[in-house]
């Protein structure tokens, strides 16, 4: 780590950190392992294989690889580099003059996130990491330790409340399959179950729509949905972009840690996060994957180990990440980082065509999660595919050149090594 007065030697170059492209494009390629279940099934889909009642013994085993490994990371990856590449994004050249160009690429990010709502899926992250990038811009100046304490203090808060919100939901829930639930329990839980099922049902119910009719309903039904995801979503990628700030300025990706360090946070980071998710899915099995703590356990218990599990694979590019990135493979998943914008929003149109009624709809035969695993595989050779030829022809993504051009900053055409 560097002293917080110093400033990285990175952050002045102008050239792009190899290491980062290939953390942003493990993310982006594991962000699919996720969001397939999510566009061919309900939100439910991420925390029950058998949402739909016929999942086969290989679905179970695929949802525990996928559960252990990508649930949640990949999305608080993704937050953790967002933050690293504001904070590199603000070092290079006039202080000023960047920050107004980061305000403009935020709001049309978040003009971005919406329109990747209505025109396609509900579950749009770009728009809470453009409000949450807003917020970020504010600590920009703090040194790297003071951006750690914030961030992982802040994380740590707001995981600790989100449990607190739902625990006692999961409590009665739990009371009512032990049997010693009270009246007013049973009502309770049961008003949940029918609100869970009503939601996955009208969330099928959308995917079956031809394209207009579905940007109908989700511009007459739930227009503000992106608002009321980012007051919720913010305050936990607000803090991972803390942490990606205070990663970008102490030299993280650069060599600038004791390798020692970073085997302790590898090591640690995977113990606790995994075995985390490792108890949850145990508690999750004891209940029969039980509907409302298949909703409430992955998106708010989960929040503790999935920080570090995050941890531990950030730590894990940093050790071995400069020889990854040299090899064939290494070298397309770095390519496949640089163009994340469009690889994330890319990935949603074509699984959206696959699953949705405005394309071949197999959604509605309800694939289990290991034929699904066909798609994500099919969705990775995609990005892989396309990434390293397109940068080699244009230097820079489609949707990265649209947002720069949007947003009024410089394109510069950097050619990826071959």
């Amino acid at each position: 780590m560097t002293d917080d007065n110093s400033q990285p030697q990175v952050v002045a170059e102008h050239r792009r950190i190899p290491v980062i492209d290939l953390a942003r494009g493990f993310a982006i390629l594991g962000i699919l392992v996720i969001n397939v279940t999510t566009m061919a099934g309900p939100g439910l889909a991420a925390g029950t294989p058998d949402w739909h009642g016929h999942a086969q013994g290989q679905d179970w085993a695929t949802f525990t690889i996928t559960w252990l490994f990508f649930e949640g990371k990949m999305r608080a990856l993704f937050a953790t580099l967002f933050g690293v590449s504001l904070a590199l994004f603000l070092s290079r050249g006039d202080e000023g003059t960047r920050i107004v160009e980061q305000v403009r690429r935020l709001l049309w990010l978040a003009i971005f996130g919406y329109l990747h709502f209505a025109l396609f899926w509900w579950g749009d992250i770009l728009f809470t990491y453009a409000i949450a990038g807003m917020v970020a811009l504010f600590f920009k100046d703090l040194p790297p330790s003071r951006l750690f304490i914030m961030g992982i203090g802040g994380y740590l808060f707001v995981s600790f409340a989100a449990a607190g919100q739902v625990w006692s939901t999961l409590a009665a829930s739990h009371a009512v399959h032990a049997g010693t639930a009270t009246s007013m329990e049973a009502q309770f839980v049961a008003q949940n179950v029918a609100f869970f099922a009503e939601r996955s049902g009208m969330k099928m119910a959308e995917y079956a729509l031809p394209f207009f009719e579905a940007l109908r309903y989700r511009m007459t039904v739930m227009p503000t949905y992106p608002f009321t995801l980012a007051a919720e979503a913010v305050f936990e990628a607000l803090p991972l972009m803390l942490c990606g700030m205070g990663l970008a300025r102490s030299g993280f990706f650069t060599g600038r840690w004791p390798r020692k360090w970073l085997v302790v946070i590898a090591i640690v980071g995977a113990a606790v996060g995994l075995g985390w998710y490792g108890g949850m899915l145990t508690y999750l099995a004891s209940q029969g994957f039980d509907i409302v703590a298949a909703n409430l356990l992955p998106y708010r218990i989960g929040m503790f180990g999935r920080f570090f599990t995050t941890a531990s694979y950030l730590a894990l590019i940093a050790l071995f990440g400069a020889v990854i990135a040299h090899g064939w493979l290494g070298q397309r998943i770095v390519a496949a980082g640089r163009m994340a914008f469009s690889n994330y929003l890319g990935s949603t149109v074509v699984m959206t065509f696959l699953f949705h009624g405005w394309g071949l709809n197999l959604g509605a035969r309800e694939y289990g999660h290991t034929a699904l695993m066909a798609f994500v595989l099919l969705g990775w050779v995609l990005i892989l595919g396309w990434s390293k030829p397109w940068l080699s022809r244009f230097g820079i993504g489609p949707l990265e050149g649209l947002w720069r051009m949007l947003a009024g900053v410089g394109i510069r055409k950097a050619k990826i090594a071959t």
